[in-house]
């Protein structure tokens, strides 16, 4: 898959030749599926775990970002939310914007498989 980024992006962010206003956050947060989504292969009132990358201005901002893209998807961040200054696997752009958007269900601990 060709993305059209120059191949030497990381190095340019790193050394300063390519200028962001960004910070890059990994960020994951408990909760709950509120709405079935078939993209992301999940279920109504399952627990989860919501992750995604971002490119946001602050942590304040990487926080809203999670919130509001994952009511988007049908997640309600009802728990604990980390997050994390990471190294990029994407280059920034001229907007925040967010990437690698991952579930993981769960069954929460009074929970059983029927």
């Amino acid at each position: 898959m060709k993305l059209g980024w120059p191949k030497d992006w990381k190095l340019r962010l790193r050394y300063g030749k390519l200028k962001t206003a960004f910070r890059h956050f990994s960020i994951l947060a408990d909760g709950e599926i509120a709405t079935s989504n078939p993209d992301f292969g999940t279920t109504a009132g399952a627990a989860a775990v919501f992750s995604m990358r971002v490119w946001a201005l602050d942590d304040e901002q990487a926080v809203d970002m999670l919130v509001s893209i994952g009511q988007r998807v049908g997640f309600d961040a009802t728990g604990e939310i980390r997050l994390y200054d990471t190294d990029p696997e994407e280059p920034p752009s001229d907007e925040p914007r967010a990437y690698k958007l991952n579930f993981h269900q769960y069954l929460r601990e009074n929970e059983h498989l029927q």
